[in-house]
């Protein structure tokens, strides 16, 4: 059973005038199969443009003699779905969630709290603006700034990649969604990556992230880099 919602403002530290947007924030697709109305997938959209934001500037300004490789890869671990899942699960965000009866397992998943914090962000940049989605990004993630352990962190395929054809002079890598097929509980996503207009390299996955991830891979074969 879901908690109240005034809980969960309690946890953000925003009030929201508009409670229709909050629970679409916490509403899973399977929910809106089932039930109808709007879920969190739009709200995500625009979370993960104001999260990538938010992180950018804020290491930018921290950090004014690290190199922007370096920024790179601490907003690539920032931001990652590993990070946003450890996140959401230390603010407790599952059981906040709505889901159609044949999803509730998901509650767990890596992929559907990354997209419940994201949906929650772009939330409260609609309802209060960008200052209080700042505090609210930076509340729950200033505390793993942390260079040294940003940076000693593996770097992932994405990242790597852009290392890569950033050393070649190629330029930046541009993911793309292109496919999404399946149940709304458990869907399979087509990402594919392009360097200019020559796409490298697609894959799949359960979520964005991972499809991108198996792109970013894909990618790194073509060019001969793994």
């Amino acid at each position: 059973m879901n908690r109240p919602l005034e809980e969960l403002e309690q946890r953000l530290g925003v009030m929201f005038s508009d409670r229709e947007l909050l629970t679409r924030a916490i509403t899973h697709p399977s929910y809106s199969l089932e039930h109808g109305g709007d879920d969190y997938e739009r709200l995500e959209f625009l979370g993960d443009a104001v999260l990538a934001w938010v992180v950018s500037t804020h290491l930018f300004e921290a950090f004014p003699d690290l190199a922007e490789g370096s920024l790179t890869r601490m907003k690539v671990a920032l931001t990652s779905g590993r990070t946003l899942a450890e996140v959401a699960r230390e603010m407790d965000l599952g059981p906040w969630i709505r889901f159609g009866r044949g999803a509730m397992r998901e509650s767990t998943r890596d992929s559907v709290l990354e997209n419940v914090f994201e949906a929650l962000t772009g939330a409260v940049y609609l309802e209060s603006g960008a200052d209080a989605a700042r505090a609210f990004v930076l509340r729950w993630l200033d505390g793993r700034v942390d260079p040294e352990s940003l940076l000693a962190t593996v770097a992932d395929a994405k990242s790597r990649l852009q290392e890569h054809t950033q050393g070649l002079g190629l330029g930046l890598p541009v993911y793309e969604i292109v496919d999404r097929t399946g149940p709304a509980h458990e869907p399979l996503f087509t990402a594919s990556v392009r360097v200019g207009t020559e796409v490298l390299g697609s894959g799949e996955g359960s979520s964005k992230q991972v499809a991108q991830q198996a792109a970013a891979v894909a990618a790194l074969r073509e060019l001969g880099a793994l």
